[in-house]
């Protein structure tokens, strides 16, 4: 039997085209846009989670200033001096009886210095020559431009640096780094931690807890160790100008006169010149504070003064609850 092969269709032979499908232009402008309102919304979702984060690293370091401020105050039977320096061009400033009591005055340590061995920071504590002062000999001066890490703010973009101060010398390249910053400042005064007009030295008789001298007992405290401020947050100029702040080897103490964040609610050409006068913070809303109790509380820039005045004081019977989270 003979077998037909029929020929193959010829349509099969021929070459099957294919439909590529893709984005046409409106399309791919359309998912770029999509993207971008997506980006958009997340974005502060994202800012927020990592302020959030850094506000939590920030009042745990509060935290562990507080614990080694009672572990001195458990040495000591005081907490530490909020600062140490005097000069009889300022009689005001001159305590009545001190073992460094001298004709020219003394450039003193401030309680950031004196609580160094509380916080792992041994190491800078031991370079310290306690006999001189926070400038002589040169060893104590290079210690003062140390890294402290728990005295920083993680919402602080400028980080460590060196603030100017008073030395004539130099712990960096510019003639103006002297002494490591500190976003940190002991709470002297509810009026002027100051007194004298130059608003730079130190007064003996202020009612908060850190001040000119203090050697303040938690006894001493009878406003309550819950109810009164011991440590504030600070920024310096907001970190726009280079080498001013604040910085923990001494002179580091404020009043609470000002309120909180004084900086910020004013003319931004105009905060350099009282940033100074005023506990502030890169946190939106308000600064953290340190209580004598050992606890710390985020307080709000819009807490009443008198409020803020009452826990400030350490013994004027005004006691009153602070405004914190």
């Amino acid at each position: 039997m003979n077998l037909v092969t029929c020929p193959p269709d010829s349509g099969s032979l021929r070459p099957r085209s294919r439909h590529l499908s893709g984005f046409t232009l409106v399309e791919l402008l359309v998912v770029i846009a999509i993207i971008g309102i997506l980006v958009a919304l997340l974005l502060p979702a994202v800012q927020a989670a990592r302020e959030a984060a850094r506000r939590s690293q920030c009042i745990n370091n509060f935290r562990q200033v507080g614990i080694a401020s009672h572990s001195y105050h458990d040495t000591k039977k005081h907490f530490p001096d909020g600062m140490g320096v005097w000069s009889q061009t300022y009689p005001c400033t001159v305590p009545r009886r001190h073992p460094k009591l001298s004709a020219g005055g003394w450039w003193g340590w401030g309680w950031g210095a004196y609580i160094l061995p509380y916080l792992e920071e041994r190491s800078v504590a031991e370079s310290i020559d306690w006999t001189g002062d926070f400038v002589h000999p040169k060893q104590n001066f290079v210690a003062g431009g140390a890294r402290v890490q728990t005295f920083l703010c993680p919402s602080d973009r400028r980080g460590y640096e060196l603030i100017g101060c008073c030395s004539g010398m130099s712990n960096g390249g510019h003639p103006n780094e002297d002494f490591a910053k500190s976003n940190m400042a002991g709470v002297a005064d509810s009026t002027d931690w100051t007194c004298d007009l130059a608003q730079s030295w130190g007064r003996l008789d202020a009612d908060g807890v850190m001040y000119l001298l203090s050697g303040t007992k938690i006894s001493d405290i009878t406003d309550g160790t819950s109810k009164t401020l011991l440590i504030g947050e600070v920024v310096g100029s907001l970190g726009q100008s280079d080498f001013f702040g604040f910085y923990w080897v001494s002179w580091d103490v404020l009043h609470t006169a000002n309120g909180i964040n004084l900086a910020s609610k004013i003319e931004p050409h105009q905060a350099n010149s009282v940033d100074e006068g005023s506990f502030a913070s890169f946190h939106p809303g308000g600064c953290h504070f340190l209580f004598c109790d050992g606890h710390a509380a985020f307080i709000s820039e819009d807490i009443d003064q008198v409020t803020l005045a009452s826990i400030t004081t350490r013994a004027n019977e005004d006691e009153a609850n602070g405004d914190s989270n």
